[in-house]
């Protein structure tokens, strides 16, 4: 049904008879971004959260065979020539459209030159081969993740360190052992608070070579094709086609970044180093054990959550206890629709969800009156599931009916946005309880769905976070604040038993603690960019393995110890986030930037202050 109508619309534009207009030529391409918008998440969505593994490998199947078909629809020399007409005629004419009509028009005609329509035919055939190439290594990278089940077993001596409600959840081996998987649930907890060595050293090296046989020759030939595509399209280097869509702009921008950031990071990451190897020699001797002189990549997390507890006294399993899943969920609900004036309503007994675990809301604007769209909770793991956080646009938002200016009160097509994570379940005898990176995280990712909902664009193209990519983490990395705050950690925090807030003494120490090892943390994230910037600006096939393991020790100072290539699971980059990941940081400004707002205002939850955050950051979108 997709392929007939981007056929059908096609057709259509290119066959107008007579003088071409917006409305004959660019309003139905327009269109058909909007009505395509949930009818292809219909096809791609399954992969990354069904539970039958027919559906994941069918909506699998179904996004490249789509992929593919919008190569070959984009490349229509014919649909080129019929919107660069209406532009010439537009020019000649003096018409003048609305802002986000121009937009549009400017953006669909970028678009073709960078698809390579303005060269010749054996050029654009390459170009076509090259895109369908990239498309199907990109999503079976991606299905080579969602499906791996990599785990380990281990002894409950070899788990020391772990509490017996982790032990409880994890699944149990026919011998008695305790199996330990790559998600994050298990993982993380495991890295963080097993004193054992030897057990974070092998779920290291489990960790360090996850998909790495399959991922890293697909992840190397994506890199030969986006280079080789750059090169015939006229650009330096995927890096410099990338970027012309972006704030940075130039390759230059972005190292302008690094140059200015890493000798500041460096003095107290050193620093932060030298603790962290006194704390290990400390804990060597008092273990009896032989002290290599050495944080290796299995140590950070543990010797890091270890100076957290004798610095600050921050103990997350008792943390955790403090913020049961349904207690976080409703004071984050709370404090988003305070701040920005909403209202949500969840959606009793949905229809046809994908899971049981799912749950559905509708938000509604009480002061117009107005619907706004829907948005999903997938909050826990299984199988086969996407194994990070993140936000799906399942529907996007914008007028029924695309015009060249605006046209007050233009029925919408609302949006439909779903969050899905992997936090720690619930036990037999306790709820979801989650550490304080998880409410972060719940906080952040909660803030794209606002994004999303929250969006007054037009057309469907610049709808929620459609925005440059190295500014759409803003919003969300700015939310994350309140997490550090006092009035909003005692409004979303509960003991699970005894119902009382966080001890004071305890968010003190919580808040105290935020800047912990920043030096190191922050190197990582340069680490992670500085990847990703250098192999997307290198011509020459790329040895991933090889430059993973010399970067991230020259850039984080923490070596690559279990010797695997990470760059096989690093899915941002095989994800959208190509020659972008430096955006993490990057956006980082203007988060900071915009919280100051609502900290010089003096109160977080200001709904004045959130309604100018609404209106001039959400609503926008990327128009």
């Amino acid at each position: 049904e997709i392929k007939r109508k981007m056929t059908e619309v096609g057709d259509q534009v290119v066959n107008v008879e007579g003088r071409r207009t917006f409305e004959n030529t660019i309003a139905p391409l327009a269109k058909m971004d909007l009505e395509l918008s949930p009818m292809s998440s219909s096809c791609d969505f399954a992969m990354h959260v069904s539970s039958d593994a027919k559906i994941r490998e069918a909506s699998q199947e179904a996004d490249e065979d789509l992929r593919k078909f919008s190569v070959d629809f984009y490349m229509r020399e014919d649909l080129y020539k019929a919107v660069m007409a209406y532009e010439e005629e537009r020019r000649k004419s003096g018409e003048k459209l609305g802002h986000e009509a121009q937009r549009y028009v400017d953006r669909l005609i970028l678009d073709f030159k960078r698809d390579g329509l303005h060269l010749d035919p054996a050029k654009r055939e390459r170009i076509t081969e090259l895109k369908k190439q990239l498309s199907e290594k990109e999503v079976q990278f991606q299905k080579n993740l969602n499906e791996d089940t990599a785990k380990l077993s281990f002894s409950l001596s070899e788990l020391e360190g772990l509490s017996d409600d982790y032990l409880s959840s994890l699944e149990s081996a026919e011998d008695g052992k305790k199996f330990v998987s790559l998600k994050y649930p298990e993982l993380f907890p495991a890295m963080k608070k097993c004193k054992v060595e030897a057990t974070r050293r092998a779920l290291d090296s489990l960790r360090s070579v996850q998909c790495q046989e399959v991922n890293t020759p697909l992840l190397e030939d994506a890199l030969q094709l986006r280079s080789e595509l750059a090169e015939l399209l006229g650009y330096e280097s995927h890096a410099a086609y990338i970027l012309e869509l972006r704030m940075a702009k130039t390759t230059a921008a972005v190292q302008e970044m690094y140059d200015k950031l890493i000798p500041r990071l460096i003095p107290p990451a050193r620093e932060e180093l030298g603790k962290l190897l006194k704390l290990k020699e400390e804990e060597k001797k008092g273990r009896k054990e032989e002290f290599d002189g050495k944080i290796n990549s299995w140590d950070f997390q543990y010797y890091h959550t270890l100076l957290a507890e004798k610095e600050f006294s921050v103990n997350e399993d008792v943390i955790c206890e403090y913020f049961p899943l349904n207690v976080v969920k409703q004071g984050l609900i709370d404090a988003y629709q305070q701040i920005l004036g909403l209202t949500f309503t969840q959606v009793e007994n949905p229809q046809k969800l994908w899971h049981p675990d799912v749950e559905m809301f509708e938000v509604s604007d009480p002061s117009s009156g107005d619907f706004c769209g829907y948005f999903y909770l997938d909050l826990y793991p299984r199988d086969g599931k996407y194994g990070h956080a993140a936000v799906f646009g399942l529907q996007a938002a914008s007028d029924l009916q695309p015009t060249a200016a605006p046209v007050e009160k233009c029925p919408r097509q609302c949006s439909v946005a779903a969050m899905v994570a992997n936090f720690t379940k619930p036990t037999a005898d306790k709820p979801a309880l989650l550490k304080h990176s998880e409410v972060v995280t719940f906080f952040h990712e909660f803030g794209h769905v606002m994004h999303q909902v929250c969006t007054k664009a037009r057309f469907a193209r610049f709808a929620g976070t459609a925005t440059e990519r190295d500014f759409v983490e803003a919003p969300s990395q700015m939310l994350e604040n309140w997490c550090w705050e006092e009035e909003p950690l005692r409004r979303m925090s509960g003991h699970y038993s005894k119902k009382e807030p966080l001890p004071d003494d305890l968010l003190t120490s919580m808040i105290a603690a935020k800047n912990l090892d920043s030096g190191l943390l922050n190197l990582r994230q340069v680490f992670f960019g500085k990847f990703d910037m250098t192999i997307h600006q290198t011509k020459e096939r790329v040895d991933t393995a090889s430059l993973w393991g010399k970067m991230r020790e020259e850039v984080s100072l923490i070596p690559n110890s279990s010797g695997g290539n990470g760059a096989a699971s690093f899915g941002h980059i095989m994800g959208g986030y190509d020659a972008g990941y430096y955006g993490y940081l990057w956006s980082e400004v203007f988060s900071s930037d915009m919280f100051t707002i609502f900290k010089d205002h003096g109160d977080l939850f200001s709904h004045e202050i959130g309604k100018r955050y609404r209106e001039c950051i959400l609503q926008p979108g990327g128009t």
